[in-house]
């Protein structure tokens, strides 16, 4: 993969990450900012979707095919599907 390819899921990462600010704790923020700045775009993804999986927090139909879209990208669909299993639709 190419370094275009990276910057555009971290992009969209980030892009999620502020969709979804208003239902992530506070201080999570953070860490998902620095395993994107470090390219760690798998555990960013997986660290969004087991923050709303722990506190039921509402996904709408449009994140959820967007976290999937990315997570099947990434090849860790399975992982990131259970946890928004535990996620009420907005």
């Amino acid at each position: 993969m190419d370094a275009a390819y990276y910057e555009d899921i971290a992009g969209r990462l980030r892009g999620l990450q502020i969709r979804l600010s208003d239902r992530l704790p506070a201080d999570s923020h953070a860490l998902i900012t620095e395993f994107i700045d470090h390219n760690e775009l798998g555990l960013a993804l997986e660290q969004m979707a087991d923050l709303l999986a722990e506190s039921e927090k509402p996904v709408s139909p449009d994140e959820r095919t967007d976290m999937l879209t990315l997570a099947k990208t990434m090849e860790i669909e399975r992982r990131v599907n259970q946890a928004l299993a535990l996620c009420h639709p907005a």
